[in-house]
């Protein structure tokens, strides 16, 4: 099965971008709701992060 897509390449731009979310959340500025939403987007990229794991190594497909 030929992907169409660098796993390794999405997985490092996906964890950059939920690192730079992660450091966001050390800003004492923040509103409550700031940092539940930014709390919110870091599960997101945690979900995404694991569905990209799954499809690489073809787990969760029914054949």
């Amino acid at each position: 099965m030929k992907r169409s897509y660098n796993y390794h390449e999405i997985k490092k731009q996906l964890e950059s971008q939920k690192s730079h979310l992660c450091k966001r959340l050390t800003d004492v500025k923040l509103t409550e709701n700031e940092r539940n939403e930014i709390k919110r987007m870091i599960d997101n990229y945690e979900y995404i992060l694991n569905l990209v794991e799954m499809n690489h190594f073809e787990r969760g497909i029914s054949h």
